[in-house]
């Protein structure tokens, strides 16, 4: 752990790569629902002739964490970017979505076949609106005996679909993932006082509804130090002097401002 305080960002964007010294300031959210994750990137004192050579609608991608835990926090899309001053300081905003416009704006129009399961359907849509795909396990391939006439924005179909699946769906950095509500990956992340744990977890409750019915459903919330491999439905064995055992990751955000001291992860984690 002794490089972990040595913080590394990367963040390329329009065909431009920042690093550091440039000081930059970012809040990236992530959950497992089928809203789609924007956030704005803000870097200081970019020069002219660097700002007029961005290229909006392209690919933006930042890594973040530190020398001996490095990698992607964000992928997705730049919609928009301005500058102002703030004091002394020129501040270029980059906004930016984890989606294409398509899967937000495009038509999919078609008209599926008696008996065409939704699997086949799913991959149709994800890759007219240009999404990877990250795992579909549906928990119910639904089969559309009647066939299926399809018009509206893939988010819209999806979300829709995902719901005959019986299924939750998210899109993480890029991808689409649709699967059992209880599901997740598992990168065998250890997470304790050793590995970046900070402060002691606190105790989340919230009602959820089973089987028609309301029930309390106890969680924990996270801060750590930055750490790239947290993220949507990530599994997790938790150590700690309050609690320890195995979680699936629901939502949080990694937070970083390279001119001061926030440099961290939070998430929600829940047993499994």
């Amino acid at each position: 752990m002794s490089n972990l305080w040595m913080r590394k960002f990367e963040f390329s964007a329009g065909g431009v790569i920042i690093r550091e010294p440039l000081t930059v300031k970012f809040a990236i959210p992530f959950s497992d629902t089928s809203d789609t994750n924007g956030t704005t990137i803000k870097v200081y004192n970019l020069k002219d002739s660097t700002i007029k050579g961005i290229k909006i609608n392209t690919l933006a991608l930042l890594q973040a964490g530190y020398v001996d835990d490095y990698g992607n926090i964000f992928n997705g899309y730049l919609k928009s970017l301005s500058t102002a001053w703030e004091g002394v300081d020129k501040v270029t905003s980059f906004v930016c979505a984890d989606t294409p416009a398509a899967y937000l704006k495009d038509t999919y129009k078609k008209t599926y076949s008696k008996g065409t399961k939704a699997s086949v359907i799913i991959r149709d849509v994800a890759n007219f609106a240009g999404l990877k795909i990250g795992d579909i396990k549906l928990p119910v391939d639904f089969v559309y005996r009647s066939g299926k006439t399809l018009k509206g924005t893939p988010q819209t179909l999806l979300t829709g679909i995902a719901k005959d699946c019986k299924a939750k769906m998210h899109i993480t950095k890029g991808a689409l993932y649709m699967r059992d509500k209880n599901a997740g990956t598992n990168l065998g992340l250890e997470i304790s006082k050793e590995t970046g744990l900070l402060d002691h977890p606190e105790v989340i409750e919230n009602e959820v509804t089973v089987n028609k019915k309301q029930v309390t459903r106890k969680g924990y919330k996270l801060k750590m130090l930055l750490n790239p491999r947290v993220d949507t439905d990530v599994i997790i064995k938790l150590t700690s002097k309050t609690v320890s055992g195995t979680f699936r990751v629901e939502k949080g955000e990694h937070k970083g401002d390279t001119s001061g001291n926030e440099w961290f992860t939070e998430c929600e984690v829940y047993p499994i």
